[in-house]
């Protein structure tokens, strides 16, 4: 397991760099999960194995996930999150060329027996408000297709709510088997998604904490 997978701690959070193909908790597959890992670290730092985890990623998304070290902070960061006060930024690579800036805001309704979500009308019943913004950071061209890289800032913490919404609107992820066609039945890929920023205020102080990460993979290099 890579030792570099926690980027920042303290006293009260831990801040991992969660690897593709990681769970963020524990599944039915039996591999080692982020939660697993941080307990781990814990217990061998002869602390109390208490890890509570504040943001999830997707199996196949690699990027920064927050943890609570006690339940102080958890209930601190929580609250903020609820709010809204976690500022969370992603790193996406989109077929097509979208507008340099702008705001996607849809419904999203959660298909949990098939691990989809779909764009719907706000009246249906079960369907969240997802509001996200974007900007285009450049393009490249990948096997004659044109591709933009997007920084991303989530408004709302939906599932699947930016490889969802960037579909629906035109501009699918490279390497997202569920929501782009032309990956469809690939097995060789993963969605071009990372989450390099969280920012959010301490849990039991009064500053901010600004953690990033820079993605390996070369897909996201223009």
């Amino acid at each position: 397991m890579k030792k570099d997978i926690i980027v920042y701690e303290d006293d009260n959070i831990i801040v991992c760099n969660k690897p593709v193909g990681m769970p963020s908790q524990s599944d039915r597959t039996f591999e080692q999960d982020l939660v697993s890992y941080v307990l781990t670290h814990r217990t061998e730092q002869n602390e109390p194995a208490y890890a509570a985890i504040i943001n999830r990623l997707d199996k196949p998304v690699g990027g920064l996930v927050l943890f609570a070290k006690n339940k102080k902070a958890a209930a601190g960061l929580s609250a903020v999150s609820g709010e809204h006060g976690i500022e969370k930024n992603y790193y996406a690579l989109v077929k097509g060329s979208p507008c340099d800036k702008g705001e996607f805001t849809d419904y999203l309704l959660k298909d949990g027996k098939n691990n989809i979500s779909t764009v719907t009308d706000k009246d249906t019943k079960g369907s969240k408000k997802a509001v996200l913004l974007y900007e285009k950071l450049g393009e490249k061209t990948i096997d004659g297709e044109k591709y933009s890289l997007m920084r991303v800032r989530l408004l709302t913490g939906r599932h699947h709510q930016i490889r969802v919404q960037f579909s629906h609107h035109g501009y699918p992820l490279y390497g997202d088997i569920k929501y782009n066609s032309d990956f469809r039945n690939r097995r060789d890929v993963s969605p071009a998604l990372f989450a390099y920023h969280l920012s959010f205020k301490n849990p039991v102080g009064a500053d901010r904490i600004t953690v990033e990460a820079e993605p390996e993979s070369e897909i996201f290099r223009l």
